[in-house]
């Protein structure tokens, strides 16, 4: 476990007409993720946003993070907008797009409902630490066909491998080079492939500060786009019972406000013990609030819940 050190607060401008409600809310949002940081034992920075506007962040805000499975929104936003562009179909087949691969639809890949099971990058992602150049395409040389049920919900970042080649192919352009002019840069952020994880930037290998994709994920998966505003016109899978969904590289859910607003969040976790251990969150409540973190270590499941829990009470508890 890392070493617990004292995390310094950084406090930034608030947007003019911020009431002071918004002003406590921000405040509590800081809190939660510094008192979750002591109790990890971890250290991390975060940024936190109202309506697109960064406005607090701890610790520093400005430096590059890796983002690890969190990328997948990248990913997933690109390929929207060239679908809503009209250079790629959701529902063609990969293999028609490539000319080679599984024959399931590119929509399937998205949502995690191709039926691939063997996640063949987990032994491989190791190798590929601090190296140059995306793997996505020795991904799609190496992979076998699916052998699960198509349209059964099953993580597996060989689909986002996948959705990499067919962005290329439907582009013309690099994954990169595409996914940064089509989603980055209408979000006014700048990120790049991560020093120690771009070989695997598709699903888990983009970097940049917190203050920066708080700027991609406020935009995108706020209330003036279509991703945001209206992601069930693009590709989604339930997740149980629960009310939750997952596309667009993220996990969604209906605001509980009733107000025909969503919320949008996704953890990011790289655990390499002795060579490298990341993880990232990010969040957008109803297209007004957004924050985005991330802290350097391995968390588990109960700590990643615990993280969810506080942030949602701090945006929504006494401010309901």
């Amino acid at each position: 476990m890392l070493a617990l050190v004292r995390t310094v607060l950084v406090l930034m401008w608030l947007p003019l007409g911020v009431a002071a409600q918004d002003a406590d809310r921000m405040t509590a949002l800081r809190d939660a993720y510094a008192g979750w940081l002591v109790r990890n034992e971890v250290t991390g920075t975060g940024a936190f946003a109202y309506q697109g506007a960064p406005t607090t962040v701890i610790g520093d805000g400005s430096a590059p993070v890796d983002l690890a499975s969190v990328s997948k929104s990248i990913t997933a936003l690109c390929a929207a907008a060239l679908s809503d562009a009209g250079r790629l179909d959701f529902s063609a087949s990969v293999r028609e797009v490539l000319g080679r691969g599984p024959d399931v639809s590119v929509a399937s890949l998205v949502t995690h409902t191709s039926g691939i099971v063997a996640d063949i990058t987990q032994p491989l992602m190791v190798l590929w630490l601090n190296t140059e150049g995306h793997r996505a395409d020795i991904v799609v040389n190496l992979m076998k066909e699916p052998v699960g049920p198509a349209g059964t919900y099953h993580y597996n970042n060989v689909n986002y491998a996948v959705l990499a080649m067919v962005i290329e192919a439907s582009s013309g352009e690099t994954y990169e080079e595409v996914c940064h002019r089509l989603v980055l840069e209408p979000a006014g952020a700048r990120g790049e492939a991560s020093e120690r994880s771009g070989g695997f930037l598709s699903w888990g290998g983009w970097a940049m500060s917190p203050l920066d994709y708080a700027r991609v994920h406020s935009h995108w998966f706020g209330p003036g786009n279509d991703t945001g505003r209206a992601p069930m016109n693009y590709p989604h899978v339930p997740l149980g019972t629960s009310g939750a969904y997952y596309g667009l590289g993220t996990v969604f859910r209906e605001n509980h406000t009733g107000d025909g607003t969503y919320n949008f969040w996704h953890f990011g976790s790289l655990c390499f013990p002795g060579l490298f251990s990341v993880g990232a969150y990010a969040v957008t409540w109803g297209g007004e609030w957004t924050a985005v973190m991330g802290y350097d270590g391995c968390v588990d499941d109960d700590a990643r819940r615990d993280l969810d829990a506080v942030m949602g009470r701090a945006a929504y508890g006494p401010f309901q």
